[in-house]
């Protein structure tokens, strides 16, 4: 990382009509009145301290502010007041939330980061690695960098994901590192010339010689220097197919989990069809614009990143400042944002070399580059009525009329039912912990074996192996002759039993494959010679065995697994290590359940209610401490959340099931619960009080007096949960709760 200057010095060169403002936020501010004026048109007028705490909230934070949030700005009336909102919610934890979801769509980070379900421990590596670099603010040029020259494990480095999002297609991952940051689609130049911009084939595959090195891989070098000595020694094709099966079975539990630099060439297409070169040419790294950095050795991936991030490459920071001013005004100085071309014209091109000029002088500090954006009255104006024509130039009059993000309804309305809705999930945080721990521990048993362990380890599980099929096959003919006889109870038996056979080979591999490197990390953490200390750790151990060893296997129905965690064995251990953790938060939520239930004054009538609304609460969190994407089904699917296959591919789109997911769906029971907390902010006020208190909750202001002639008779006339329930319901339906004024 290089050394950076402090992001306070905004001191920059004038340009043009900005000359003579004082501030980087004023003289964006002079770039768009110029260009008003020269239309012949004026800004919109400054919102109001109503919209803009609802608008800077739902910008930064990612949500409606809360009842409280929305009292304490509305009766600051000094000058400040604004400036320092913006400063304060900058800092805060709910800009990591909010902004994950910024970097998670243009990164496609997915909980799933590539193939079936054993690839969730990279997922998780990868979301973490993003929020950290948030929350430490990392400038967005090492971010990419690190990105770019990412290799390792994701328990060591999370970024690794980026790669392995495009796991075994390393001709793919380059166009989506175009398409990103250099905000160029050359995917069609994979095949032939870009036909509608100068890429020609032979500048992608030049470009991607930079990182066709970089390799993701299910294998490993004791496995593969294993499977060497075996063929070496056993030169009949039916034994190496069954040894390289049991070495494929002991892997798969680290599956999705290595990037490496390795020295693999790349050539040109068999098909290739032009005059500069031949089918299956050799191709060496060469940039398409700027200057070809020197070559790093045998990396050439380094060449390539600080080529990419290079404050001289004339698209890195151009790209950059485009989609961080879109992401604030809702259209870009450029669109689309990512498919930048030659002929391409900017909408307000003195504005944009400013904000580039801008980013590079803070020394691309995103958040230091966002508060200049954020303090301008360009900003702060009420939102322009003008449509958003495609193709055609906005005039920023005013921020763009945007409906909200699926991410920022639902943390609003995650907002009015749990307090400090802002705190990281703990049990969302102890689910990926257990996750990445336990990948990390069977590596650990995996990797550090010779390659003639290895060789000795596969030949034991490959007995296994054959022994097992044999059972296996008994059981799936009780299975089929259950199905055929349609005896349920048959069916179930049989589906047991198959499932402990499955489960025997994964316990086998756990105790003979994975327990020597678990026994010797096991008796490093006892000891204190790892992170963490001894703490209990071993009579954690001891309560899981007689002799406070390893567990040893319980073959049942409820330990067993398909092998993918490697089996009730190293659950046990991993239990046994996070068991302090999980009883710590444990204790922490019988603690704060009991400080609530009295300053709450839950009843014993009200006990029953209480008890479930504790038991959902861990539910009721933040979109980004979901899995990401959500489930099929979830509120933030349903909303148009991204699917993270594509860059960028969220939908703000109205459909038939949102409107039924507002009018039926269960989020409103939770909204309107007894112990959530609006509803608790209601209890005991009169009808006038309560719907005001809904109105500041949900659109940050008042009601109007033709909204409480309305209303008011709904709140009077009903008990005060189903009066809550309607007025709550009739506002969730509204444009102004569903869109950033």
């Amino acid at each position: 990382m290089k050394p950076r200057l402090l992001p306070i010095c905004f001191a920059l060169a004038s340009i043009s009509a900005a000359s003579a403002a004082s501030s980087p936020s004023a003289q964006v501010d002079a770039f768009i009145e110029a260009s008003l004026k020269k239309a012949g048109k004026e800004p919109m007028p400054l919102a109001s301290g109503e919209t803009f705490v609802r608008r800077v909230y739902l910008d930064i934070a990612g949500r409606t502010p809360t009842l409280e949030e929305t009292q304490s700005f509305l009766t600051d009336d000094s000058e400040s007041s604004r400036t320092r909102l913006i400063d304060h919610l900058l800092a805060s934890e709910a800009y990591v939330h909010h902004f994950y979801h910024f970097w998670a769509d243009l990164l496609r980070a997915k909980t799933q980061v590539a193939g079936q379900g054993n690839s969730q421990p990279s997922g998780y590596a990868y979301e973490e690695w993003i929020k950290e670099s948030l929350r430490a603010n990392k400038p967005y040029d090492d971010l990419v960098r690190e990105l770019l020259t990412a290799k390792g494990k994701p328990w060591a480095n999370g970024a690794i994901g980026y790669y392995l999002r495009d796991f075994g297609m390393p001709l793919d991952n380059l166009a989506i590192t175009s398409q990103v940051f250099l905000g160029t689609q050359i995917v069609c130049a994979q095949c032939h010339n870009h036909p509608f911009d100068t890429w020609t084939q032979m500048d992608y595959y030049h470009m991607a010689a930079f990182t066709f090195g970089v390799t993701t891989s299910n294998g490993s070098h004791n496995g593969n220097a294993a499977q060497k000595l075996f063929n070496k020694a056993h030169p009949d094709p039916a034994e190496r197919k069954d040894f390289a099966r049991a070495a494929s079975e002991i892997l798969k539990p680290v599956r999705f989990t290595t990037v490496e630099q390795t020295h693999r060439n790349l050539r040109l297409p068999h098909d290739y069809q032009y005059s500069d070169a031949k089918p299956k040419d050799l191709v060496e790294p060469e940039v398409p614009f700027g200057t070809m950095p020197p070559l790093a050795g045998d990396d050439p991936v380094e060449s390539f990143a600080a080529w990419i991030t290079s404050p001289d490459n004339p698209r890195f920071t151009k790209v950059i400042a485009n989609r961080l001013w879109k992401k604030v005004m809702g259209v870009g100085i450029i669109e689309p944002v990512d498919d930048m071309r030659d002929q391409t014209l900017p909408s307000h091109p003195e504005l944009l070399k400013f904000l580039e000029s801008h980013l590079k002088s803070v020394d691309y500090d995103v958040k230091a580059f966002l508060r200049t954006l954020y303090l301008t009255k360009s900003y702060q104006r009420e939102a322009s009525p003008v449509e958003v024509a495609p193709g055609q130039p906005f005039d920023f009059a005013g921020p763009a009329l945007r409906r909200l993000s699926a991410e920022q309804i639902w943390d609003s309305l995650m907002s009015m039912v749990v307090d400090d809705v802002d705190a990281p999930s703990p049990h969302a945080a102890l689910r990926r912990k257990e996750a990445i721990t336990r990948v990390e521990w069977i590596g650990n048993g995996v990797y550090d074996l010779t390659p003639e362990e290895f060789a000795l380890a596969a030949q034991g599980v490959a007995a296994k192996q054959d022994e097992l099929a044999a059972k296996l096959d008994g059981t799936q003919a009780k299975l089929a002759a259950a199905r055929e006889s349609g005896d349920a109870d048959a069916i179930k038996a049989a589906q047991k039993e198959a499932s402990l056979v499955r489960g025997e080979l994964a316990e086998t591999i756990a105790r003979q494959v994975y327990g020597p490197g678990l026994r010797a990390k096991a008796d490093a953490l006892a000891s204190g010679n790892l992170p963490g200390g001894p703490g209990n750790f071993r009579q954690q151990l001891a309560s899981l065995t007689a002799d406070g060893g390893l567990p040893e296997p319980a073959l049942d129905e409820t330990s067993m697994s398909s092998g993918f965690d490697g089996g009730s064995y190293v659950k046990a251990l991993i239990k046994a290590v996070l068991a302090p953790e999980k009883e710590a938060l444990a204790e922490s939520e019988r603690a704060r359940a009991q400080r609530e239930a009295k300053e709450w004054g839950v009843t014993e009538v009200q006990q029953r209610a209480f008890q479930q609304f504790l038991k959902n609460r861990p539910g009721f969190v933040r979109a980004s401490d979901l899995t990401s994407p959500a489930p099929n089904g979830h509120f933030v699917r349903e909303f148009g959340q991204s699917d993270r296959e594509l860059v960028d591919n969220a939908n703000d789109q109205a459909s038939i099931t949102q409107a039924l997911a507002l009018l039926n769906g269960d989020l409103l029971d939770d909204l309107t619960g007894t112990f959530s907390a609006i509803s608790r902010d209601l209890k005991g006020a009169r009808p006038e009080q309560r719907l005001e208190t809904i109105y500041l909750t949900m659109l940050s202001r008042k009601p109007t007096a033709e909204e409480r002639e309305l209303l008011l008779p709904t709140l009077q006339s009903n008990t005060q949960r189903d009066g809550t329930k309607l007025v709550v319901w009739s506002l969730l339906n509204t444009r102004q709760f569903l869109f950033n004024l």
